[in-house]
């Protein structure tokens, strides 16, 4: 019998401290852990490695959080992966995270400091396999056809 492979996770984030706690986190859950210390990096491995997911600091090194974001979002290989934005820039601006969701483009946005059982569910829902298109009949039997 097969196990399915454990669902990636790209984590982009500068401070070693906060990138290491995180990855602690996902790996404790099962989840491949691809740590990048900078936006370029995270891009391009993004890019290349395809994962199930993103996290995003916003101030790094290279190339923001929102630059990668949208660069993502903006690439037909890349845009179906879902995007969460954590971090403490927006903090103290009276905007809600709802707010800086819509505006950076991402599927999800968290402000530090974050609780770990509230960032381990969000990305267990953007890591969720998908039903598929013509729902469970279908699926289990693609000649079916109502």
């Amino acid at each position: 019998m097969s196990h399915p492979e454990p669902r990636s996770v790209l984590l982009a984030e500068d401070s070693s401290a906060i990138r290491s706690i995180l990855a602690f986190l996902l790996r404790g859950r099962g989840y491949s852990v691809i740590e990048c210390a900078d936006g370029t990096e995270a891009l391009d491995r993004a890019r290349t490695e395809h994962p199930d997911a993103v996290i995003l600091d916003v101030m790094m090194p290279g190339l923001s959080g929102f630059e990668v974001c949208r660069a993502l979002k903006e690439d037909p290989a890349t845009r179906a992966i879902p995007i969460m934005i954590l971090t403490s820039v927006t903090q103290g601006t009276g905007k809600t995270d709802e707010h800086w969701k819509s505006l950076s483009g991402a599927d999800d946005f968290m402000t530090k400091p974050f609780k770990a059982a509230d960032i381990l569910q969000r990305i267990a829902a953007m890591t969720r396999p998908k039903p598929a298109a013509g729902g469970a009949r279908e699926a289990l039997d693609p000649s079916w056809a109502p």
